[in-house]
């Protein structure tokens, strides 16, 4: 409750305008593709304008589901009005946390924090926890992942891959590799493919045995001492290295903004996303990439993770609105510092020749959610693939014969709900498309750190 109370601003800055419900608010003459019938949707969607954007509204149609509804819920916890008690708990839970509604705000509400909040109140009053999250949660206890995957089994996948397990606990590499578990226990191509290529490009790396669960599952669900529990691992384990490089767009998300806000310092360590190092090596011409027969003439899309999408950018409109003398001035400096952020994964997939590159109609900060986030796969899976083939469709209205992502959980659940509607849009890592096909034409090494 201690958390809800130190959002009471925030809560209080929600005048209830609605335009949270929309993706791309402040624009409704935005042009776009037109209209397209998916092979999920039962009608035609008009991909232009202000578009429905809150996928647990889309879903259940009530506004309690949206985010409009949530705040206003907060604000009358704080009030007293309401109880903290199993219908609020109906209506916060279905939440993928993906953000867009904050995205929309014009009055700068960080809606996530509050649901998260929420979340955790909820718990805190003794209602119980969603039987899918306390079960992940017991899972994690013992095994300190959310898959339930023995300990000794995480780095599986090295040997799988054929890496020379050298790699792992490097007494002298100064940048560590944190592989998470979705990789780790499930898209292990996303794991084997990262290193693969981190190792072409000349990075000595290592991988750390004694790597647990990053936490964010439960920061999502408000099972914070879970959470915590395992933060302060990590920290501990990853104190001596100089970087910590991620392929997990949530991994990436909780290192890097929940750690320092929930232990109020900076990480001892700097993070960087691994495509972030490729996108810069691309910059730099230090990388050339060739073309492959069986992608020439095939049209690819990039459908951006909420967590290492808009969730930064919502990181770095908050530390400047914190931090800034003139807002006004410094928003023009904010807006290239986003724009550059959502154009790292970019300039890898324009470097790739003989593929031709669509965007969808929602994309960067505006981008529509895969489902997979928040504590709602696990406990409303159908919930979850079906905002995953709404993705899909949106894929489908600009011909796209592949979706390229960069977050092993996005992987999964777009790629069973393209197995599950059978949409014909298979999905791929960019990392892992790089890969997989031996895109790398060449490669000056970067230096090792010394």
């Amino acid at each position: 409750m201690e958390r809800l109370k130190e959002l009471k601003t925030d809560i209080y800055r929600c005048i209830h305008c609605k335009a949270c419900l929309f993706a791309y608010s402040g624009e409704p003459s935005r042009k776009g593709v037109g209209e397209h019938k998916g092979t999920f949707g039962k009608e035609g969607v008009l991909y232009e304008g202000m578009l429905r954007s809150c996928p647990a509204q889309i879903e259940y149609g009530w506004e309690a589901y949206s985010n409009a509804g949530k705040v206003w819920i907060a604000r009358a916890v704080l009030e007293g009005e309401i109880e903290l008690d199993e219908n609020v708990a109906e209506v916060i839970y279905p939440c993928i946390t993906c953000g867009l509604c904050e995205e929309q705000c014009e009055n700068d509400v960080r809606t996530v924090d509050i649901i998260e909040a929420l979340r955790a109140a909820v718990l805190e009053a003794g209602v119980p926890a969603r039987d899918k999250h306390d079960l992940v949660d017991g899972i994690t206890k013992k095994e300190d992942n959310p898959y339930g995957g023995k300990k000794v089994d995480r780095m599986n996948w090295v040997e799988e891959a054929g890496i020379d397990p050298k790699i792992l606990n490097k007494k002298d590499a100064k940048i560590a590799y944190f592989v998470g578990c979705t990789a780790a226990y499930r898209q292990k191509n996303i794991a084997g493919a990262t290193v693969k290529l981190l190792q072409k490009v000349g990075l000595d790396i290592t991988v750390l045995t004694e790597e647990v669960c990053c936490g964010s599952p439960f920061f999502r669900v408000g099972k914070t001492e879970t959470a915590k529990r395992l933060m302060n691992d990590n920290l501990a384990l990853f104190s001596n290295y100089d970087m910590v490089l991620f392929s997990c767009a949530g991994c990436y998300r909780t290192l890097t903004i929940d750690y320092p806000k929930w232990t109020g310092e900076k990480n001892t360590f700097k993070t960087m996303h691994a495509m972030e190092l490729i996108a810069n090596l691309v910059s730099e011409g230090k990388i050339e990439f060739k073309e492959h027969k069986d992608l020439v003439g095939k049209t690819v899309t990039y459908h951006d993770p909420c967590h290492t999408g808009r969730h930064f950018a919502e990181h770095f409109k908050h530390e400047l609105i914190a931090e800034s003398d003139n807002l006004f001035m410094d928003k023009r400096k904010l807006n290239k510092k986003v724009e550059d952020w959502f154009e790292v994964p970019r300039t890898i997939i324009r470097a790739l020749p003989g593929i031709t590159f669509n965007e969808m109609y929602r994309i960067k900060q505006d981008s529509f959610c895969c489902g997979a986030g928040g504590g709602v796969r696990a406990q409303y899976p159908e919930f979850s693939l079906n905002t995953a083939s709404r993705r899909l469709d949106e894929a489908e209205a600009v011909k796209a014969d592949i979706m390229l992502t960069e977050c092993p959980f996005c992987w999964r659940n777009l790629s069973d709900a393209n197995d599950r509607d059978n949409h014909g849009i298979p999905v791929y890592g960019i990392l892992e498309l790089i890969d997989t096909y031996d895109l790398i034409k060449g490669a000056k090494a970067t230096p090792k750190k010394k």
